[in-house]
């Protein structure tokens, strides 16, 4: 195994732009838009209220399917259901029994109710108003920041790690790629192959957020499981090779993780999901390793960065 000359390249660092008042008055709305409450309100719904309502929808005087909900939270304005549904809700009060008639659009994809006149009966069991949050010192304690103006300077410090990060990472990046390309790495077919299986893994658990188990996506992909592991191996390659390569140079700078640095780390994991004691010391027990070779990966990535332009 040969590592190449990891120090003094310049390869094109770039460093990350500052960002913009404009954009941290466009963080800010998203903040203030996240912690926008409701509250029930007396007296008749208007454009921009929130209706609680239970809704079954007519053909003919016959149910038609997928047109019946209960407690739905329903803002008027919000152009979510069918043109004319939601303006006919404005003007009533809590308790009140709405029939909503309304048209069904000439291009809707079911096509038994495209351009049919149908009717909606619908209760009214809540309206709601918009309360806007503040900028304001209660809203920065929320976050357990003394002030508003100390909230301000505290996102936008964090807008900046995020976009310096994102730069050091894409930077990091090409300089692996560089210095695998001129190292002579070797890897193990065993640790190749558990690295594909994470991978399998890793798909598997985003597929099924979809509703799809990974059999079916495979068939819709026309791919065998061995298929799909080949396309997957020197991406697999490439990334044990990276991890040769971070362990290789953690022993020349003889970089090294303290018990403290490792306590530090996993209880930040405690705090940050709540842990009972109990479960703490499952996931001390399982996960220290791990947990200690990323941050000696991370160590090892700033010597990278600290020494390359």
């Amino acid at each position: 195994m040969k590592i190449a000359n990891y120090k003094g390249l310049n390869i094109g660092r770039v460093g990350y732009v500052p960002v913009t008042e404009e954009e941290v008055n466009k963080e800010i709305d998203a903040l203030l838009q996240s912690k926008i409450s409701t509250v029930e309100k007396e007296g008749k719904s208007s454009l921009g209220d929130i209706v609680t309502i239970d809704f079954e929808g007519f053909l003919d005087g016959v149910p038609f399917e997928g047109g019946k909900g209960e407690k739905y939270d329903l803002e008027l304005g919000s152009n979510s259901f069918i043109p004319g549904f939601e303006d006919a809700l404005v003007g009533y009060e809590k308790g009140a029994n709405v029939d909503v008639n309304v048209t069904f659009p000439e291009e809707y994809h079911a096509k038994n109710l495209a351009g049919k006149p149908v009717v909606f009966k619908c209760f009214i069991h809540a309206v709601k108003e918009k309360k806007e949050a503040v900028l304001d010192d209660n809203l920065a304690k929320e976050f357990g920041i003394p002030t508003a103006q100390e909230l301000l300077v505290e996102l936008e410090r964090q807008m900046n790690l995020k976009k310096k990060n994102e730069a050091d990472n894409e930077y990091l990046e090409k300089l692996v790629k560089k210095i695998l390309a001129d190292s002579d790495v070797e890897t193990q077919e065993a640790d190749v192959k558990a690295r594909i299986d994470e991978m399998v893994g890793y798909y598997e658990n985003n597929i099924a957020q979809y509703g799809m188990d990974f059999d079916s996506y495979l068939k819709m992909s026309n791919k065998t499981l061995e298929q799909f592991r080949d396309e997957l191996t020197d991406e697999a390659i490439e990334s044990v090779k990276g991890d040769v390569l971070f362990n290789e140079i953690a022993k020349l700078e003889n970089i090294s993780v303290s018990d403290e640095e490792l306590e530090k780390e996993i209880g930040l994991y405690k705090n940050y999901y709540q842990m009972d004691e109990e479960t703490f010391n499952s996931f001390k027990a399982e996960k220290s390793n791990d947990v200690k070779n990323e941050i000696l990966r991370r160590k090892t990535a700033n010597i990278l960065l600290d020494s390359n332009n």
